[in-house]
Order: structure tokens, then C-alpha cells, then sequence
């Protein structure tokens, strides 16, 4: 077990940055679909139930991604998707920044097995997260390329591309 803090403040900037894209939002472009492309809704569904998870699987140290309730709310109603980033960020806040602990994390990876559980900690898995939720955002980016919202310049962009930059003004 690490005594390090875990890596919780990118966790809720970028939880914050969705709930800046859904109050842009309107519930048709949220839940429309981008030409051949899901909608931003599938999109962000995908990340709030890889958080819902993480947390869900606390209490037993065991975490599972598959297992996603996939939830058709979260992806068609903004209202909905809205109210889950803010609990998610209550939920982070009320966690231990210094309780590292040690886990067992299940995904597919591909390789047609079940059951694949690896060792891993909390402050790993928030690392984890925090990749996961950027890839995504960048995603729904490209979505509303053209749609007239307008995105921060760090949304849907890494924090070490973002600190990269930020030297290269130096």
C-alpha cells in the first residue's frame, strides 16, 4: 500500500468539464446521432458507468468495468447524465486521499477469457479513469466539431499534452 495521495483532483476537473459540456447542451444534440457516429450521450453514458463501477466496487476491493448496467437514461437524458456527474463528484470527494489500497480489477481485454482479474490499487485505477475519461472527451469533441458548442481547450486533451504545452510557452 502506497502512502501517496491518490490522483483524485484531474478525476473531478475532468468530471467537472462534463458537467460545463452538458449545461451547453441541449437535449437533442446530447442524444442525436452524429452522422454514422453514436451520440455524444453514448459517448458520455460509457464514462460515468466506468466511474459508477470503480466506486460500486470499492467496498469489496473488486472492481469490474464489464460490468456496466448500460444504462439508456444516462444516455438520453442530459438531466440524468447531469445528476450522476454530480454525484460521482460527491462520491470522489468523500473518498481517503491517502487510502491507496490494494484491488482486483476484471475487463475484457479481447482474449475471449472471463474472469481476468488483476491486481491493482485505487490510485491505479483513478490513473486509469482519468485516461479513459479524456479519450472520450476527445471523442465527443470531434462529435460537436461544427455544432457551435464551445469546449475549453483542455477538454478532451491529455494533462501531460497540456503540460507539454504550457512548457513550450515558456
Amino acid at each position: 500500500m502506497s502512502t501517496s495521495r491518490l490522483p483524485l483532483d484531474g478525476n473531478r476537473r475532468l468530471l467537472e468539464q462534463g458537467i460545463d459540456l452538458l449545461e451547453q447542451l441541449d437535449d437533442t444534440l446530447y442524444s442525436s446521432p452524429r452522422g454514422s457516429w453514436a451520440p455524444v450521450g453514448a459517448q458520455y453514458r460509457h464514462v460515468l458507468e466506468h466511474y459508477i463501477c470503480f466506486l460500486q466496487g470499492l467496498p469489496e476491493r473488486r472492481i469490474d468495468y464489464d460490468a456496466r448496467a448500460r444504462d439508456p437514461r444516462l444516455e438520453g437524458s442530459r438531466a440524468d447524465a447531469l445528476e450522476a456527474t454530480r454525484d460521482l463528484l460527491a462520491a470522489l470527494g468523500r473518498l481517503d486521499p491517502g487510502a491507496d489500497l490494494s484491488l482486483q480489477v476484471q475487463m475484457d481485454s479481447g482474449s475471449g477469457d472471463t474472469g481476468d482479474w488483476r491486481a491493482s490499487s485505487v490510485g491505479r485505477e483513478l490513473q486509469f479513469l482519468c485516461s479513459h475519461t479524456v479519450h472520450h472527451f476527445a471523442l465527443i469533441k470531434l462529435l460537436l466539431e461544427g455544432a457551435g458548442v464551445e469546449l475549453a481547450p483542455e477538454f478532451g486533451t491529455a494533462p501531460s499534452t497540456l503540460a507539454y504545452q504550457r512548457a513550450a510557452l515558456r
